[in-house]
């Protein structure tokens, strides 16, 4: 595995984790590991990339930040950003693993900034270890990259014009040991998503309005949506304020397993966000919760409240995670591993 060194300081190392990716050739099979040393870094970061490694000191010391909210003009002055462009880091492609870094949008909450994206995780078999993603609204987007036409993304040249495939029947993220902070919809997108053991915090929001965690807009088809196992809900918000999600399209599916919910999260728990008509066509699941959050029997009637035990396999890392090519959420997919497609 070749390894590239991003410093600060160091004169002899790249200095920009855009400059240290660009470096790396397209065509290039080998896992590629990029070690980033202690430091903040103001920078954007649009990748495109195979077989990858992002692997930083601890998330304390190594950031990522940058300060792109939707409200942001367009520099040719044809609008504004919008969502999907404001994204401190782009990852699109396929078998990327990022470790112990913070990545952090410092636009502000939605009432000034709009929304405002620490991830956009476009990326297959794309995994997060021990990172921290800190925004407000629209912190965490699990979602594809292929039509950015519709998402007016304002692509690089180089991210344009690169070869490596950005289209999956099913883009699959696996998020273990993470810290995720934002008020409203800040996990949300189409992928299928696996929280392991992640802290998932609710910002205090400057209104009175109540909040919300998830936005799924899981497609038609797909079996997994956002999945939240063992993971600590947690939050500075008032006392019933926080919403476990609404569907930002109507077959949205969000599952809570084995989570601890703290007394932010309000007992009816879902939102219909004024769609009657998901209320029939959305799954919302809630297994073996705990805490003064959990509380099953005040659920909205259009959520479900399980205990089978089969649960714990069907919600298991394996098998949300397993695709076609049986990938559980390994550290990287080289061609020399049982699980990546091109050791086949």
């Amino acid at each position: 595995m070749q390894t590239i060194h991003l410093s600060r300081t160091d004169p002899d190392a790249f200095h920009s984790l855009q400059e240290a990716v660009l470096a790396i050739p397209d065509d290039r099979s080998e896992p590629v590991r990029i070690l980033v040393s202690p430091g903040i870094y103001e920078e954007k970061v649009w990748i495109r990339k195979e077989n990858l490694e992002i692997i930083g000191e601890q998330p304390e010391n190594t950031i990522f930040r940058y300060g792109d909210g939707a409200r942001k003009p367009r520099p040719d002055g044809s609008g504004e950003y919008g969502t999907f462009n404001t994204a401190v880091l782009l990852l699109a492609g396929q078998n990327i693993h990022v470790e112990n870094l913070t990545v952090e949008n410092t636009a502000g909450p939605g009432s000034i900034a709009g929304q405002a994206l620490a991830l956009y995780a476009a990326a297959d078999r794309c995994s997060f270890r021990n990172c921290r993603f800190i925004g407000w609204q629209d912190t965490l987007f699990a979602g594809d990259a292929e039509d950015c036409s519709m998402k007016r993304l304002m692509l690089p040249d180089f991210f344009a014009q690169s070869s490596v495939p950005i289209a999956h029947p099913v883009i699959r993220n696996y998020f273990r040991d993470c810290f995720i902070s934002g008020d409203v919809d800040f996990v949300f997108g189409p992928n299928t998503a696996y929280f392991d053991h992640c802290e998932i915090h609710s910002r205090k929001r400057q209104s009175e309005d109540r909040a919300f965690i998830t936005a799924a807009s899981t497609p038609a088809g797909q079996e997994y949506g956002l999945v939240f196992s063992h993971c600590r809900l947690t939050g500075d918000s008032r006392d019933h304020s926080v919403y476990l999600g609404r569907p930002w399209r109507d077959l949205a599916k969000t599952a809570f397993v084995h989570c601890h919910m703290d007394s932010h999260i309000c007992p009816e728990g879902w939102h219909n966000w004024g769609k009657a008509r998901a209320e029939a066509l959305c799954s919302y699941v809630e297994a073996f919760n705990s805490g003064p959050g959990a509380q099953p029997q005040a659920r909205v009637p259009f959520s479900r409240q399980l205990d089978n035990p089969e649960l714990e396999s069907y919600y298991s890392v394996e098998n949300v995670l397993r695709g076609e090519d049986g990938w559980r959420g390994e550290v990287i997919c080289s061609p020399t591993q049982p699980h990546c497609p091109q050791a086949r």
